[in-house]
């Protein structure tokens, strides 16, 4: 792959560059970052809010370690400010379909609580955007920053939430 990169000229790689960068997004911060500069304990904003295991700044504390994830980003560039991740993520339209999809699937019988039903939504539609199809029993942390942004716009009316479950497979 390195010797087919390498025998492209520049207007071949400026089109290859912009194919990647409207594919995955969140690849192209990635690559642009600067992963060793800045203060390298992470972004904290006003008022130290944010965990020392967050770069990206919009993370909160996690109940459990395993739960501790940022997105990794830096502030300018966390994944919960990116256009895709409020289409693909939080657009209620999306969730609704999703749902719609899934419950149609599997036969499911449709959620009471539509906070609760878009929350579970959102968090599987951002495992599938970030990660693919996973397949039974493999399951993925989705990052802090991520899970405060989807909790904030559909709450538990009580703030209760059951966080990531390991799979019950391994």
């Amino acid at each position: 792959m390195e010797a087919k990169v390498d025998s492209l000229d520049e207007t071949q790689m400026r089109g290859l560059l912009k194919k990647l960068v409207n594919k995955c997004p969140s690849l192209a911060f990635d690559l642009f970052e600067d992963k060793d500069g800045g203060d390298g304990g992470g972004y904290h904003p006003e008022g130290g809010t944010s965990p020392d295991w967050c770069s990206c700044g919009n993370c909160r504390q996690m109940p459990t370690l395993v739960e501790r994830v940022c997105c990794n980003h830096q502030p300018q560039n966390c994944i919960t400010i990116l256009p895709y991740f409020d289409v693909l993520v939080m657009d209620d339209a999306v969730l609704a379909l999703a749902r719609l999809y899934r419950e149609d699937v599997f036969a499911l019988p449709g959620d009471v609580d539509l906070n609760r039903a878009n929350r579970h939504t959102a968090y599987r539609q951002y495992v599938l955007w970030q990660f693919g199809r996973l397949g039974a029993g493999i399951r993925k942390v989705v990052p802090s920053c991520a899970v405060w942004k989807i909790r904030d716009k559909f709450p538990n009316a009580f703030g209760q939430y059951t966080g990531f479950k390991p799979s019950r497979l391994a």
